[in-house]
């Protein structure tokens, strides 16, 4: 990738213009989020699989049909 003078001219500014260390902490309340999140997402991924189970069965099985009935004739 070829990065042009006055490319390369804005980002060192802007590396020179950004702060060298900051002075923060994680919130004790941050990581509880956190794992609310994680959680949440996990109760979501299940509960469509839940639903969409039927479908994505017979999705695999016919994928796998397929594939037995390619084998089978070769």
């Amino acid at each position: 990738m070829k990065l042009s003078l006055p490319k390369a001219l804005f980002f060192a500014g802007l590396l020179c213009s950004l702060p060298s260390a900051a002075s923060a902490y994680i919130d004790p309340g941050t990581g509880s989020y956190l794992l609310q999140l994680l959680i949440a997402a996990f109760v979501a991924v299940s509960f469509t699989v839940k639903i969409f189970w039927k479908r994505i069965s017979k999705f695999i099985s016919a994928k796998i049909l397929k594939k037995n009935r390619s084998v089978d004739e070769g």
